[in-house]
């Protein structure tokens, strides 16, 4: 799940969380519904009924995001993908999926299954609103028809990573054979769709003087924006490593400090003349843990000489590794997972070096130029 949010329980192995930014939109659409969009549409409601009807459309609105979420990973786990999580956040929900698709059919309807259940919810709300007519359930049932048929065709515009885009991706995938290709073409479009999004909420802003609305257009703009180029790093990182080993990039490097040298010794023996940044260390030949320069810094500079490694170094419940024909993209991963900037690596239980993210990011780099 994305950081800073809270897990509410677990579908089929899927966790569903909410994460913080939601509680905001959650505030809002509710003051907006309770507050304005309700009493146009329906006068003559109590002020207590306004509010309780709005808190039941928001709170409908995000199991619908959710539905539509979970039939991503329901289709997803049919077609041999892990999902792991979704999460509700600001701009909607995020599914969590195990890697990305190994063909082009399974893109196509793991990303296609959204949208049409969002316009299967859109049905299934005017089937509510005709068979119930009761002024506070049409005016429920009519808004989530309303905003189930806009998710769906928001959702099928061809920009990457909206499913739309994931649609189309898979079609060019399809017709090119790249992967590569099929996500540069649906990134491109991800950032025309958001340079457009982007202009209409100058628009609302200048012209119609919808400041909230146009800040808010602007910020899904953005996202999407940014969404499209991180989809697209992520794809060339995997063409580009998927057949490289951490063995592979890591610099030979078996220096190794004992637990009980300073802190101080390790900055002027090793940090400062080796240009490390960490130092991995061993007792009897075992490595125990990693000292690093964040550790250091911990220690006051007058201190370090009282101050052992054994303190203040990271891992004492347990160092995460990596082996050296691990590939590339997993030893990243956990760097990512676990906020490290180095891991050693291990050649059995042999240390041969540690890899860090710059290392990563100079292989990436030098393949990318040379079309390795």
């Amino acid at each position: 799940m994305l950081t800073n949010s809270f897990r509410l329980f677990t579908v089929r192995g899927i966790e569903v969380g909410v994460h913080f930014s939601w509680l905001i939109i959650f505030a809002l659409l509710t003051w907006s519904l309770g507050g304005y969009l309700f009493r146009q549409l329906q006068p003559g409601l109590t002020e207590v009924e306004y509010w309780l009807l709005a808190v039941i459309a928001a709170v409908l609105l995000f199991v619908s995001v959710l539905i539509h979420e979970l039939a991503h990973s329901f289709m997803a786990l049919a077609r041999g993908l892990a999902a792991r999580s979704i999460t509700l956040f600001i701009f909607g929900g995020v599914s969590n999926l195990g890697g990305e698709a190994k063909e082009p059919s399974t893109e196509f309807w793991v990303a296609i299954v959204g949208p049409l259940t969002s316009f299967v919810l859109a049905g299934l709300g005017a089937i509510v609103l005709f068979a119930i007519p009761e002024p506070r359930v049409e005016l429920v049932a009519s808004y989530l028809v309303f905003v189930n048929v806009l998710l769906g065709f928001f959702n099928l515009v061809p920009g990457f990573p909206l499913d739309g885009g994931r649609v189309l991706r898979s079609i060019v995938w399809k017709a090119t054979g790249s992967i590569r290709r099929a996500t540069e073409v649906a990134a491109g479009v991800g950032r025309l769709v958001a340079w457009g999004l982007f202009a209409f909420a100058l628009y609302q802003i200048l012209a119609d003087g919808n400041l909230f609305g146009g800040i808010w257009i602007a910020a899904i703009a953005w996202f999407l924006h940014n969404a499209a180029e991180a989809s697209l790093q992520q794809v060339i990182f995997d063409t580009r490593l998927r057949r490289v080993r951490a063995g592979d990039i890591v610099r030979p490097d078996d220096t190794t400090v004992m637990p009980g040298v300073s802190v101080a010794e390790v900055v002027e023996r090793y940090l400062l003349p080796g240009n490390r940044r960490a130092v991995p260390v061993a007792d009897n030949g075992r490595l125990v843990g990693m000292i690093t320069v964040s550790d250091v810094m911990k220690v006051p500079p007058e201190e370090r000489t009282q101050v052992p490694v054994a303190a203040v170094m990271g891992g004492r419940d347990g160092l995460i590794t990596a082996r050296a024909d691990q590939p590339v993209q997993s030893a990243i991963q956990l760097l990512a997972e676990r906020d490290f900037e180095q891991l050693p690596v291990l050649d059995g239980d042999r240390l041969i070096g540690v890899l860090t993210r710059a290392d990563v990011m100079r292989q990436l780099q030098l393949r990318e130029a040379l079309d390795a």
